[in-house]
């Protein structure tokens, strides 16, 4: 035969409780940790962008230089594609960053939803 189980209802409500909250701030932690890697991502793609777009303008300005001496129209567009280069690797660096971000941010969630369910069934028993 069963046990009768003596548990009344006033002593599964903090359970119920914590279930709930498990559940809500699981919901909020899955949603905010591919979000955090996304912004983590695109701070430092920011940082690294200014750089890379620093030194093609660098470059453009000396080329124009050497164009101002010369007038070699060669290094006229050379100084000009270098500029656009700068600015293409910039945005790269951005995009690729912000990326890897959002992506390891969803790849830490399953572990992290792993967690969560392995949490949830301990307290249902």
């Amino acid at each position: 035969m069963s046990q009768p189980n003596n548990t009344s209802g006033a002593t599964q409500y903090p359970i119920k409780v914590m279930r709930a909250l498990l559940m809500i701030f699981g919901i909020i932690i899955l949603v905010s940790v591919p979000l955090l890697g996304y912004f983590v991502g695109n701070f430092i793609g920011i940082h690294m962008s200014t750089g890379d777009i620093q030194q093609g303008y660098a470059y453009g300005g000396l080329l124009y230089t050497v164009y101002n001496a010369t007038h070699n129209s060669v290094y006229y567009q050379e100084s000009q594609v270098s500029q656009a280069l700068g600015i293409s690797e910039g945005q790269t660096d951005l995009n690729s960053l912000s990326m890897f971000g959002l992506t390891s941010g969803i790849v830490a969630d399953f572990f992290i939803a792993f967690l969560l369910v392995r949490e949830y069934e301990k307290m249902e028993s």
